[in-house]
């Protein structure tokens, strides 16, 4: 039986999530849902997601931790969803090799597309 696509976000208030959820069950994606850094670490241990897409706000200027999460799952491409953009920001989590970096200005299409993208494999 053929697994289905994964869409893993971690995120504080579930706003990604509602935003997100049309998209989501129209393309079959089951999600994967965490609120905090330690559950999203706590989860990847155990469970398997195509794509992680992480809101900048849980990372508090620490973006060490996508390279901790890079460690566990080499090949998970990771979205971070940002509120708010300044050049340090982008230049410290771009630093960390993820999938793409969006910035909720850009609208939600935006971030289908990349969830789209990085569930197929493509770059």
């Amino acid at each position: 039986m053929k697994r289905g696509k994964t869409v893993f976000l971690a995120e504080p208030t579930k706003s990604l999530a509602r935003e997100l959820e049309q998209f989501l069950a129209r393309k079959g994606y089951r999600t994967i849902l965490a609120r905090t850094l330690k559950e999203t670490l706590l989860t990847l241990q155990h469970e398997s997601a195509d794509v992680l897409v992480l809101d900048a706000s849980l990372l508090e200027e620490d973006c060490e931790f996508i390279s901790v999460i890079k460690g566990m799952k080499q090949d998970l491409p990771v979205i971070i969803c940002s509120e708010f953009n300044t050049p340090e920001l982008e230049s410290k989590i771009r630093q960390q090799k993820i999938f793409y970096y969006h910035i909720r200005t850009f609208g939600i299409q935006d971030l289908e597309m990349a969830i789209s993208n990085a569930v197929n494999g493509l770059s």
